[in-house]
């Protein structure tokens, strides 16, 4: 990239690995599901960046709604997420 600019693609990857830490510890917790306005909240990500890392990252689509928001399985999504950002050690029990 010119400038040391990163691509759209690349920031949303950026963004999407400040999920995996808060996305771990919620499943330590025993957390079952995360509201997509969490996942917005801890990202940085607007809602239609969300939108992108959830098609691109082949993350599994919204199981239930809580309180009116869209809710993904927190195991799930941060296996889809590691799996995305190339980091394995999230895949690992």
């Amino acid at each position: 990239m010119a400038n040391g600019k990163l691509s759209f693609d690349q920031m949303i990857k950026q963004q999407a690995m400040r999920l995996l830490p808060y996305l771990d510890n919620l499943n330590k917790q025993q957390v079952k599901y995360v509201g997509r306005d969490n996942l917005i909240e801890h990202s940085g990500l607007s809602d239609n960046e969300l939108q992108k890392l959830i098609h691109d990252g082949n993350l599994p689509r919204h199981t239930m709604k809580v309180s009116g928001m869209k809710a993904y399985d927190t195991e799930s999504a941060l296996k889809m997420l590691a799996r995305y950002c190339g980091q394995y050690a999230y895949l690992v029990d």
